[in-house]
């Protein structure tokens, strides 16, 4: 009962706020689009880890790599951007989003990398793209028992159930836009390898997926999580190692990035989504 009421008292607020939307549109229109890109896991947390001639790859080492030239990319083409974490340490999944949140980011790029259950199977390759799922009952049940841990401290003083209508509002909100930008992004991503260029790297299109990653949780803007390639798997592997052809994901991700800014609230982003397919 008080979660009902609690809604109606956010939808009473919000209609309240509807007259200063122009004011708002105005001082968004001279933001400057902010990307917070997460590098997963680091320091004690290796994340995958893949063993080739002797030499051990661990995923929070690829991920950073990437990140780091993602970001540059992003910086190149005008875009501000920051890591969560720029060098191998600890980081909780918590104090991701809540950078994010802080920095006020348009947006938020969890990178990660893929792996088989049985590390003997090196045959999987492939980028896949990953939004929050929200939807289904089993990842709804998931969603209310995360909730509450995931609530900030200025959340957490005030009434819970406010706290969470506004939490699950946010996420609502945000669905689209994330799954716009993953489709954004898978599409830059495998169409690196479709270039008719001499130098064009080869990715298998693994498609969007989604998924009740805790790391997405949080964010309180469009989120992706992008598991870029398997890391036991000695192409993708190469992919990331190999500097031309991380520069080359990263320009692609970047791109996808630039091209979401561009056509927010056009008919180009609604065809885009008219035609992204999640598995």
């Amino acid at each position: 009962m008080a979660r009902i009421l609690a809604f109606f008292v956010v939808s009473f607020l919000g209609s309240f706020l509807d007259p200063f939307a122009p004011a708002q549109a105005h001082a968004e229109s001279r933001h400057r689009f902010h990307v917070v890109i997460d590098p997963g896991h680091g320091g004690a947390d290796f994340g995958t880890v893949a063993v080739n001639g002797g030499v051990r790859y661990s995923e929070k080492e690829m991920t950073l790599l990437l990140a780091q030239q993602t970001a540059a990319q992003l910086r190149a083409r005008g875009i501000s951007a920051d890591l969560t974490r720029t060098e191998d340490k600890d980081l909780a999944l918590g104090p991701r989003t809540e950078m994010a949140n802080r920095l006020k980011a348009d947006i938020f790029i969890s990178i990660h990398m893929n792996s088989t259950q049985t590390p003997m199977i090196t045959d999987a390759e492939g980028v896949e793209t990953y939004i929050l799922n929200n939807t289904t009952e089993a990842s709804s049940k998931s969603l209310a028992r995360l909730e509450n841990s995931v609530l900030g401290p200025d959340e957490r003083q005030g009434d819970t159930d406010v706290a969470l209508i506004l939490r699950d509002l946010r996420l609502d909100a945000n669905l689209s836009e994330s799954k716009r930008l993953a489709c954004l992004v898978q599409q830059q991503v495998v169409a690196v390898g479709q270039r008719s260029s001499p130098h064009a790297i080869s990715t298998r299109n693994r498609g969007i997926r989604q998924a009740l990653f805790h790391v997405l949780l949080g964010a309180e803007m469009p989120s992706i999580l992008v598991e870029a390639g398997f890391l036991n798997n000695a192409h993708d592997r190469d992919l990331i190692l190999d500097p031309r052809s991380r520069r080359m994901l990263a320009s692609a991700i970047a791109r996808a990035v630039e091209n979401f800014r561009d056509t927010k609230n056009t008919d180009i982003a609604a065809e885009t989504l008219s035609r992204c397919k999640v598995r």
